[in-house]
């Protein structure tokens, strides 16, 4: 009998040891539960200054439309200081041809003082209006007798001679001018072939050939 009774305190002992795990878990959770939750929140986004974007937009519009005025100035500016330039060189050039124009109106209206006063009142503007080229930098090209030089002289026709040797200037058709090392019209003149039968003739005929067909 007190076996039995001994068996039956212990196994009530171990059910009262469950129940109150069981008690103390759900009490555990349920405390859990109502605990506050605990997140984690985002940090805060920056305040964006709108006004002050609003004045950086106008400061920089204000900028660009003071550059586009400053550069519309310089170029009006660059024109007209072209211009003056041009206007200048031109007033002196044209200074220095009226005396020309007048010697040529005085040799006209002493035309009927003979072919020899004519011819030197012609001879006399022809040697100024030279002078008023040399002035402004304008210098004839040598041409007759010099070795043919296709930057500065242009073949108008090829002629065999027996004085001037080949591949060399025989005769000038009309004048060329250069200004400084620029040239303003190439001279036209008459390559020799040389002698006739002449072999140098032959082998640098094709440099004046090209030159003709340029031409």
């Amino acid at each position: 009998m007190r076996l039995r009774m001994k068996k039956s305190h212990e196994e009530k002992t171990e059910l009262e040891k469950r129940l109150e795990a069981e008690v103390a878990a759900e009490e555990a959770a349920a405390v859990e539960s109502a605990a506050p939750s605990v997140e984690t929140e985002p940090a805060p986004e920056p305040a964006i200054d709108v006004d002050a974007l609003v004045r950086e937009r106008a400061a920089l519009a204000d900028q660009v439309l003071r550059m586009r005025a400053e550069f519309d100035n310089y170029r009006k500016r660059m024109a007209r200081d072209a211009d003056r330039v041009r206007q200048q060189a031109a007033e002196a050039l044209i200074r220095d041809l009226l005396p020309v124009v007048d010697h040529l109106e005085l040799a006209m209206k002493h035309r009927d003082g003979g072919p020899d006063a004519l011819a030197e009142g012609v001879g006399m503007v022809l040697r100024q209006f030279h002078d008023v080229l040399v002035r402004h930098g304008v210098e004839p090209i040598t041409a007759a007798g010099e070795p043919f030089n296709p930057e500065v002289h242009e073949a108008v026709t090829q002629r065999e001679s027996d004085d001037v040797p080949a591949q060399a200037v025989i005769e000038e058709f009309q004048k060329g001018y250069k200004l400084g090392q620029m040239v303003l019209r190439p001279a036209k003149v008459v390559v020799s072939l040389g002698t006739p039968g002449q072999d140098e003739a032959v082998e640098d005929a094709a440099a004046v050939e090209e030159t003709l067909e340029q031409s």
